[in-house]
C-alpha cells in the first residue's frame, strides 16, 4: 500500500512539474526612446521667369525636433511540455515558444517644423539693377504624432503624419521702363508683371517598423549565459517559435552521463528607419507683358509652386534589441554513441531529460544575460541622434528661367536696340521702376488654400 502511494505522489509530483514546464512566462520589456535632432537646410532661388526681370525666394527650414518611444512588453511561454525522462532527437525535437506583443509606442515632433521665407523683385539690365522686398516672413507647422503599438505588434507597417500649414501672401504689380536719354529721354523698353505669392510649409513623418520575436539558443554544461557561448538565432512567425533540438557541438566536451543544458533566451529585435522631410512652398501665379526695342509679347503662368525647397528625406533608425532578463534553460543528460557489436550494431547518441524530481522542470536563471541595446549602446532612455541638414532639392516652374528678357550682354553695361530695327544705336541709360503691393485678393487667397489641400491630400495618400 505504501509503495502504491508513494508511486501515486511521485507520478503527481512530475504531473505538477511537467505542468510548469509547458506555463511559465517570461515577459521582454520593450521600453526605448530616441530623439532626432535636425539640422538647417538654407537655399536661393531665382530670378523667375527672366534671369534679369523676375523674383527671387530664399528660403531655409528645418524639421525640427522628433521624439520616438516604445514601451510595453512581450509575453513568452512554452507551450511544449517537458517531461521527465523524455528523449530529445536531434532534427525532430521541436520546443514550441509563444509569444504575444504588447507594444506602446508615439512618435511626436517638437518642435516642430520651422522655416523662412524671403521673396523679393529684382531687375538687372545692363549696369542698373534694384530690388525691392515683397515677403519675409517665418514659417512654422504644428506638432505631428503618430501611433506605432499597432504596426510594432503586427511586426510590420507604416505610420505616417504630415502637416500643411499656409503663412502669410501679397499681390504685387510691378512696371519698370528703360530709356535712352541724351537731350531728351525715350522709353525703349517696358514690361510689367503682375503676381500673387504666398507662402507654406509642409512636414511629413513616416515610421516604417519591421519587429521579429525571436530567441537565442545555446547549449551549455552550466545554467549560465556567456558571450563565448555559441549561439543560434532562432526568429518566429504568427506567435510562435519552433526551436527545432540540434545536437550539443563537441566542443562542450561532453562525456556519458554527464548533464549539461539546452537553453534559449527571449528576445525582441525592431528595426524601424524614421523619415522626417520638410518643405517650404511658395505658390504664386505670374502675368507679364513686355516690350523691348519693338517687340513685344506676354505670358502667365498660372497658381502652382513658383518654388520648393525640401530638406530630403532625412531619415535615422530606431534599432533597439530586447532581451528577456531571464531565459529557459532544459537539463539534459548525456549518453555518448556505442557500439556493443563492433561493426554490427552502434548507436547514436541520447539525450534525456533526468529522472527524478529535478528532470523535468525548465528553470529561468537570470545570471549574466545580455542587456537591451540600441543605437545609442545600453542607453535606453535620451538616446539623442543629430541630423545634419542636407543640401535640400529645389522643385517648381521658377527653378529653371527663361534667360535674360532684355538683348544683348549685361556685363558690357551696354543693352542697345538691334542694328535694323528704329532703335538701332538706341542705349537703355535710365531704368525706372514702380512697385505696389497690396494683400492677396479673395481669388488668389483662394487658389492658395485649394493647393495647399491639394498638397496635403496627396502627401496623406501617399504616405
Amino acid at each position: 500500500m505504501r509503495t502504491i502511494l508513494r508511486n501515486f505522489l511521485a507520478a503527481a509530483c512530475f504531473l505538477a512539474l511537467a505542468i510548469a514546464a509547458s506555463a511559465q512566462t517570461v515577459s521582454v520589456g520593450t521600453g526605448y526612446s530616441e530623439t532626432a535632432t535636425y539640422g538647417t537646410t538654407s537655399q536661393n532661388a531665382g530670378p523667375f521667369p527672366w534671369s534679369d526681370l523676375g523674383i527671387t525666394a530664399s528660403a531655409n527650414v528645418t524639421p525640427g525636433t522628433l521624439n520616438v518611444t516604445t514601451g510595453g512588453s512581450t509575453k513568452y511561454k512554452l507551450d511544449t511540455t517537458v517531461s521527465s525522462g523524455e528523449s530529445f532527437v536531434a532534427g525532430s525535437t521541436v520546443l514550441n515558444l509563444g509569444y504575444t506583443p504588447s507594444f506602446t509606442g508615439t512618435f511626436t515632433s517638437g518642435p516642430a517644423a520651422t522655416g523662412g521665407l524671403a521673396s523679393s523683385f529684382v531687375y538687372n539690365i545692363g549696369p542698373f539693377s534694384g530690388s525691392d522686398s515683397l515677403l519675409n516672413v517665418p514659417l512654422s507647422t504644428g506638432s505631428d504624432t503618430g501611433h506605432l503599438a499597432s504596426s510594432l505588434d503586427n511586426g510590420l507597417g507604416v505610420v505616417s503624419a504630415s502637416q500643411n500649414v499656409a503663412g502669410p501672401g501679397i499681390s504685387a504689380g510691378v512696371g519698370v521702363q528703360a530709356q535712352a536719354c541724351f537731350i531728351v529721354c525715350v522709353t525703349v523698353a517696358s514690361a510689367s508683371v503682375s503676381f500673387n505669392v504666398g507662402s507654406q510649409i509642409q512636414q511629413s513623418v513616416a515610421a516604417l517598423p519591421t519587429v521579429v520575436y525571436g530567441d537565442l539558443v545555446w547549449e551549455s554544461t552550466t545554467q549560465t549565459y556567456s558571450s563565448s557561448d555559441k549561439f543560434t538565432f532562432v526568429a518566429g512567425a504568427g506567435g510562435n517559435i519552433a526551436n527545432t533540438f540540434s545536437a550539443p557541438p563537441a566542443s562542450l566536451g561532453l562525456t556519458s552521463g554527464q548533464t549539461f543544458y539546452y537553453n534559449f533566451l527571449p528576445v525582441v529585435e525592431v528595426n524601424m528607419p524614421v523619415i522626417n522631410d520638410a518643405q517650404v512652398d511658395v505658390p504664386a501665379s505670374i502675368s507679364a507683358s513686355y516690350d523691348i526695342f519693338g517687340f513685344g509679347g506676354s505670358e502667365t503662368w498660372p497658381l502652382g509652386d513658383l518654388y520648393a525647397l525640401n530638406t530630403g528625406a532625412e531619415t535615422f533608425d530606431f534599432d533597439p534589441t530586447f532581451n528577456a532578463s531571464n531565459f529557459y534553460s532544459i537539463p539534459l543528460e548525456y549518453q555518448g554513441p556505442s557500439c556493443p557489436i563492433a561493426g554490427v550494431a552502434c548507436f547514436p547518441a541520447t539525450y534525456t531529460t533526468p529522472s527524478g524530481g529535478g528532470g523535468s522542470t525548465v528553470n529561468t536563471p537570470g545570471s549574466g544575460v545580455p542587456g537591451d541595446s540600441g543605437p545609442c549602446g545600453a542607453t535606453l532612455t535620451g538616446c539623442d541622434v543629430n541630423v545634419p541638414g542636407g543640401p535640400g532639392t529645389v522643385t517648381g516652374y521658377g527653378g529653371p528661367n527663361l534667360g535674360p528678357l532684355f538683348p544683348g550682354d549685361p556685363s558690357t553695361g551696354d543693352i542697345c536696340g538691334p542694328v535694323g530695327t528704329v532703335y538701332a544705336g538706341e542705349c537703355i541709360n535710365k531704368v525706372n521702376q514702380n512697385v505696389s503691393t497690396s494683400e492677396p485678393s479673395g481669388i488668389a487667397l483662394l487658389g492658395m488654400g485649394l493647393l495647399g489641400l491639394g498638397l496635403l491630400a496627396r502627401r496623406t495618400l501617399g504616405a
